[in-house]
């Protein structure tokens, strides 16, 4: 009788902590690196549902100040913004750093972090290596080195990053 009660006590603490427990905020957008090392020209063929991402974000809600959605400009804030210059190290990676843009845990599309010492060309979302410190704002630019490259249609207006960033109070 006492083993089934300490069971039953059990049972109801599992059930508790299971409830408070979410996999992700559903209105929880971020940019998330990769777990593994993964060359950008395989990263454009992956199944991002397939791609283990780091637990945490680089970028997420939080760490933004507004989304344009007429430009794709993000500004930051100031610690959110050194973390992104402190992704281009030397020596500078130039066939780009992968990242994944998910909304509530869920992938949305893939793009890469991109320095202008690069000559290789990417067909798709880049994120240019941050120079200055006098503005917070990162671009989510479409195709290196210009949008004419770009063969595929362009994922930076999903319906479901506005609709997070705005219910977020983000978007302007």
């Amino acid at each position: 009788m006492y083993f089934r009660g300490v069971y039953f006590c059990l049972l109801i603490l599992i059930a508790i902590a299971a409830g408070r427990c979410t996999i992700s905020d559903p209105k929880e957008f971020g940019i998330y690196l990769l777990r593994d090392d993964i060359p950008t020209d395989q990263f454009q063929a992956a199944d991002l549902n397939n791609l283990e991402l780091l637990d945490k974000p680089v970028i997420s809600t939080a760490d933004i100040i507004s989304y344009s959605q007429a430009t794709h400009a993000i500004e930051l804030e100031k610690d959110a913004y050194q973390r992104i210059q402190d992704l281009f190290h030397l020596p500078v990676d130039v066939d780009g750093m992968p990242f994944v843009i998910s909304v509530g845990g869920e992938p949305v599309y893939g793009g890469a972090f991109w320095t202008p010492a690069s000559s290789l060309i990417f067909d798709g979302v880049t994120i240019m290596e941050p120079f200055t410190s006098d503005s917070a704002i990162i671009r989510l630019e479409l195709g290196y080195p210009s949008t004419n490259i770009v063969s595929g249609i362009d994922p930076r207006s999903d319906a479901r990053i506005m609709e997070t960033l705005e219910a977020a109070g983000k978007l302007r």
